[in-house]
């Protein structure tokens, strides 16, 4: 249960955000490239202008009510888990479409290949902290054009639990995975039921919506698989450099996507993921390890929830480019802040170096910082029990606490964090086990969890459509 206890904006300046944002569709609008959605968009009240829509405020609170009604999803995999996401809930996915990858063995950086995807999506299988894999990495040995589907059906075909598929900007690729979705839910009926997973797509910054999109939109809201809105202005860039105005943006971002959404298919679930970055104006490179990316997502959280929206935020990102302080400080920070404040969905499991690289010792570290991050949005529990009074009236009459029921009782029930990869005891115990870094115990424990993960193929018919899929995809769309 995630517990707001951050508020990072007060209920006025949430209030003076909407209202910019409102100001923003109905003065600006959108420019929706597609013909069809203009005009649907018309019949529903608003008012177009060549390819710009100007969203009434009457009709975005339409849009905000059917959102609030559809803002919880339960997603199942084939194996059966299940992780339900709602309006308390505090759950986490990796990065996805990483370029980069440190090599296991030798530590150098390399461009991944399909193994290291199937292996990272094992490893994911045994992260307790990890709800929802994500496709870690691009792999550089699958044809650009099919990229998507080839993430996609790697990841259903190993992971044990409910999938974050790729962001999706290609109309192309967006059939074959919806495909891909409705093959491994078995069937377009049972997936509307039952969601598998969710994927992301992008409008474009600033407030725009181009026909690659718009057709891509068409296909995975259409189909009801539960979509994250990935807006991802950067200030200074493609938005304005202050925190409040790329919130406002990206705010009015959410909204128009939804309102489209909203005539597509009213009942498929839409998550507000933003992703304001902002770079370092010295070189325009986008740096992710600052503290507004924390700040920003905090924000956001609260933005979300006041419109109705479940949200799917950074997250566990840095800037630093090795296993060093700085990358557990920021990542600690930009992680921890959005889950006081609320956030429901949180991303940026594996990743280093501001997204570019991907790491598998990394993984397993961000589980553990995830695992300490949910424990202290999690609160402190007040009730008769806890305040345990019959301990310390033992304890006075010459009773040992230690031996007490109430402190076994709440040492096995998770009182205290107890780690799984970092160290716990004192000097000497860590002289006598090596001295062993962080990351030399993470490797280690990467070894032991593939060596853990059995791979179970999947039933012959399923994995002949797969195929099918596959294959009718490269014969589409590689030339």
């Amino acid at each position: 249960m995630a517990k707001s206890t951050l508020k990072i904006l007060s209920d006025q300046e949430i209030r003076q955000l909407n209202e910019a944002s409102f100001k923003i569709l109905w003065e600006f609008g959108v420019q929706i490239d597609d013909e069809s959605f203009r005009k649907q968009l018309a019949d529903l009240g608003c008012e177009v202008d060549g390819k710009r829509v100007k969203i009434q405020p009457d009709i975005l609170e339409k849009v905000i009510a059917n959102t609030k009604a559809h803002n919880h999803v339960t997603l199942t995999s084939r194996d059966g888990i299940k992780v339900e996401i709602n309006p308390d809930s505090i759950v986490s996915h990796t990065t996805g479409g990483i370029p980069d990858i440190l090599d296991l063995e030798t530590g150098q950086k390399r461009r991944p290949v399909v193994d290291d995807v199937i292996a990272t999506m094992r490893l994911m299988n045994h992260l307790e902290h990890l709800d929802t894999p994500c496709s870690l990495l691009y792999p550089s040995d699958v044809p650009a054009p099919i990229t998507q589907v080839k993430q996609t059906e790697l990841m259903f075909r190993y992971s044990r639990k409910p999938i974050y598929g790729p962001g999706i900007s290609s109309p192309g690729e967006a059939k074959y995975v919806a495909k891909l979705f409705e093959a491994f839910a078995g069937g377009s009926e049972e997936l509307a039921k039952n969601p598998i997973g969710v994927v992301g797509v992008s409008p474009e910054s600033p407030l725009k919506i181009p026909q690659v999109i718009c057709d891509t939109m068409r296909i995975i809201i259409s189909a009801g698989i539960p979509t994250s809105i990935l807006s991802a202005p950067v200030g200074g860039m493609s938005g304005p450099l202050t925190l409040a105005g790329g919130l406002a943006q990206v705010n009015a971002e959410m909204l128009a996507f939804a309102t489209v959404a909203y005539i597509i298919n009213p009942e498929t679930t839409m998550f507000y993921g933003s992703r304001l970055f902002y770079a370092n104006m010295k070189t325009g490179c986008t740096i992710m390890g600052l503290p507004e990316t924390g700040m920003v997502s905090a924000a956001a959280a609260q933005l979300a929830a006041s419109n109705g929206f479940l949200s799917d935020l950074y997250g566990l990102c840095c800037t630093s480019c090795t296993f060093d302080s700085q990358s557990g400080y920021e990542k600690a920070a930009n992680c921890l802040v959005p889950a006081m404040a609320g956030a429901n969905w949180l991303s940026g499991f594996g990743a280093m170096a501001s997204l570019m690289v991907a790491s598998y010792e990394q993984l397993v570290i961000d589980n553990e910082t995830f695992g300490l991050v949910k424990k202290v949005a999690k609160g402190i529990t007040v009730n008769d029990d806890t305040i345990g009074l019959d301990v310390l009236s033992s304890a006075i009459k010459g009773s040992m606490i230690l031996a007490h029921p109430h402190t076994i009782k709440h040492l096995r029930g998770g009182e205290l964090f107890i780690p799984d990869l970092g160290f716990d005891s004192v000097w000497n115990d860590w002289d006598k086990k090596g001295q062993k870094d962080l990351r030399s115990v993470a490797r280690e424990r990467v070894y032991e969890l593939l060596k853990k993960d059995e791979v179970v193929p999947l039933p012959d018919d399923l994995d002949q459509e797969v195929n099918g899929i596959l294959d009718a995809a490269a014969a589409e769309l590689v030339k």
